[in-house]
């Protein structure tokens, strides 16, 4: 969710989408993120420790693909 999120997030800044449409988009994918994460710690599935290391690892993920695609934008990797 974390990764999905914030990509997402990530082409509607890139793309130019309005003020309002970005503000609504962060408002959807936190209330999703930590929804996603804090059911599977009331289900048993997974300790906090388990959805706070998630939700790093996905935010390092994120990090990483915008930082790729700034530095080799549309031509990839040479």
């Amino acid at each position: 969710a974390t990764v999905v999120c914030g990509l997402l997030l990530w082409l509607l800044h890139r793309y130019g989408a309005g003020r309002a449409a970005r503000r609504t988009a962060l408002a959807v994918a936190a209330v999703s993120v930590v929804g996603v994460g804090l059911t599977r710690v009331w289900l048993g599935v997974h300790w906090p420790s388990d959805v706070v290391g998630g939700w790093l690892i996905g935010a390092l993920v994120v990090a990483l693909a915008v930082g790729a695609y700034g530095r080799w934008g549309d031509r990839g990797p040479s």
